[in-house]
């Protein structure tokens, strides 16, 4: 006997596996972006300033880079989560993706075809721009580093201080290719039934507010950034996936139409 799934039950499958998808991408993301503000907003502890002294600029850089791993050593717990956190809710949100594609008659618009392929670019760039931030922890993680000798803790500093630069492009660039991704879902909401007629204007709006965050990384301006967190984090971003998410599953234990496709 074979016993291949039907397309009624393949598609409720993927209702219930979209359900868990976006909510999984709102409750990561909300709860990552609060993280990250707790660091920015110095909520957990200020940062190091740095001051010049008569003992040089070496001494003096090489005593900043002391405060400022000891001061990220004593936030790690903060970085470590979000920085889990976010890649996770990039992988769902590329799930939610493929369910949102895999379900009613639009799998074959290229609407479908190409939001798929941006939320997998995007949330990738995204979240190796996460992952590679993760990976200076291995700096601070540690405790003892001394300003002496002066010249290796400088070098050691300025290495750590390369992989959280290396972060900024590709952030900025899976910002961009994200909010083109949320642009066609927002074409494909507003001619499907199985999500609500008002969830493009959430998303086109989520949209923007990721191209604004994307300008603000790559002007260093940390004010508009922190701002733009908030909404695409906490707020817009989070009521679009778990919307979406909830929609798909609305309907996942009732009887399924499967058209052919158009």
């Amino acid at each position: 006997m074979d016993n291949v799934a039907s397309p009624v039950d393949v598609e409720r499958l993927w209702r219930r596996i979209g359900r868990g998808a976006g909510y999984l991408v709102a409750i990561c993301l909300a709860v990552a972006t609060l993280l990250y503000l707790l660091d920015a907003l110095d909520a957990l502890g200020a940062g190091p300033k740095y001051h010049a002294t008569s003992a040089g600029p070496l001494r003096d850089e090489a005593r900043w880079w002391v405060a400022y791993f000891a001061h990220q050593h004593r936030i790690l717990w903060d970085i470590i989560a979000r920085d889990t956190l976010f890649p996770l809710a990039f992988v769902a949100l590329i799930v939610l993706a493929l369910a949102i594609r895999n379900v009613g008659r639009s799998a074959r618009r290229p609407e479908a075809q190409l939001m798929v392929v941006f939320f997998v670019v995007g949330g990738v760039f995204s979240a190796l721009s996460d992952l590679v931030y993760l990976g200076a922890a291995e700096y601070w993680r540690t405790t003892g580093w001394s300003a002496e000798p002066a010249s290796k803790m400088v070098a050691v500093g300025r290495s750590s201080g390369a992989l959280e630069a290396l972060t900024r492009w590709p952030e900025a660039a899976g910002f961009v290719v994200l909010a083109a991704a949320l642009v066609c879902l927002a074409r494909l909401s507003g001619d499907r039934g199985e999500l609500p007629s008002r969830l493009p204007l959430l998303t086109n709006i989520e949209a923007l507010l990721l191209i604004g965050a994307a300008l603000a990384e790559a002007t260093h301006a940390d004010t508009a950034y922190d701002v733009l967190s908030l909404l695409t984090g906490v707020l817009v971003g989070p009521t679009v996936a778990a919307w979406a998410g909830w929609s798909l599953g609305r309907t996942a234990g009732a009887p399924a139409s499967v058209s052919a496709p158009n």
